[in-house]
């Protein structure tokens, strides 16, 4: 492989690159994880297994091929990898806090509307018997902070801890009961609780079609890395050409655009996060 051949390579993946920065600023989608406002920087680093993983295979790979970017890539291949090939879990707990909402409001309507319950106050207090495992830690709360902060306070609490649009809206309609009164609380909560039943039924179907793209990703990861070792072991001279410095500057390259694409492949298949609709009277801003 002659040095007009690496660079005409490097060329196609400079510009590879640029085709695919431009296709990101126009469709609006970041190849990077958005940063959580609510995240603290932690500076506490703990080896694990998985790291120690990734330092055998990097000094393995190095030892094997002598490169030190084919190395490094190795490395953090076996940490950055698995993350991109999972998935699902997001979507799995958004179903099941959706379900177990919708059965503690069902819950809650029936308290009221049998007369178990003569407030909101003793309808939340008995429905921790019976709250979904999911939610049973917030519900627990719940009930706790009532007492020394009063409803509308751990209401907001409650849906700040579930992080759910839904509880939301649950705790907006218990919040204004508690503020207005009047009847038809349990027909309302009914409604929410089949509405909830609905959402559940609806992001399992589309959760199904987000894990087509997600097995795609593992098939191309698979047949990506046996290719590849396959040719590190059966066919060195085809890659010889990466043993120079301009070899491994594009090796590089290759790696960088690989692993880009298939973190914009893991965001087109994770679930949008839902807006929060329940906003704190503190933490609400007044645009003038």
């Amino acid at each position: 492989m002659t040095a007009g051949t690496l660079l005409l390579i490097l060329g196609g993946l400079l510009i590879s690159a640029g085709l695919v920065a431009a296709a990101a600023a126009v469709r609006g989608v970041s190849v990077l994880p958005a940063a959580s406002p609510s995240a603290r920087p932690s500076f506490r680093w703990r080896p694990t297994r998985l790291h120690l993983g990734a330092l055998a295979a990097g000094v393995l790979i190095l030892l094997i091929t002598g490169w030190p970017v084919a190395a490094l890539a190795a490395a953090g291949g076996v940490v950055f990898i698995p993350t991109v090939l999972g998935g699902g879990k997001a979507s799995q707990q958004m179903i099941a806090t959706s379900e177990a909402l919708a059965d503690w409001t069902r819950r809650l309507a029936d308290l009221i509307s049998s007369g178990a319950a003569g407030s909101t106050r003793d309808a939340l207090r008995r429905s921790l018997s019976s709250a979904p495992a999911t939610i049973t830690p917030a519900v627990t709360n719940l009930v706790t902070r009532m007492g020394p902060q009063g409803v509308e306070p751990a209401l907001r609490q409650f849906a700040r801890e579930v992080d759910d649009p839904a509880a939301d809206k649950i705790a907006m309609v218990l919040i204004l009961r508690e503020r207005n009164g009047g009847p038809g609380l349990a027909e309302v909560l009914t409604a929410l609780a089949a509405d909830l039943d609905e959402r559940s039924r609806m992001v399992r179907e589309v959760e199904a079609e987000r894990a087509k793209p997600r097995a795609n990703m593992r098939t191309i990861v698979v047949s990506t890395l046996v290719l590849v070792i396959g040719m590190v072991l059966f066919a060195r001279t085809f890659l010889s050409g990466y043993s120079t410095a301009v070899g491994q500057v594009a090796l590089l390259l290759d790696f960088v655009i690989f692993g880009t694409a298939l973190r914009w492949m893991r965001r087109l298949s994770e679930p949008p996060t839902p807006p929060r609709v329940l906003i704190d009277p503190g933490l609400a801003t007044v645009n003038r």
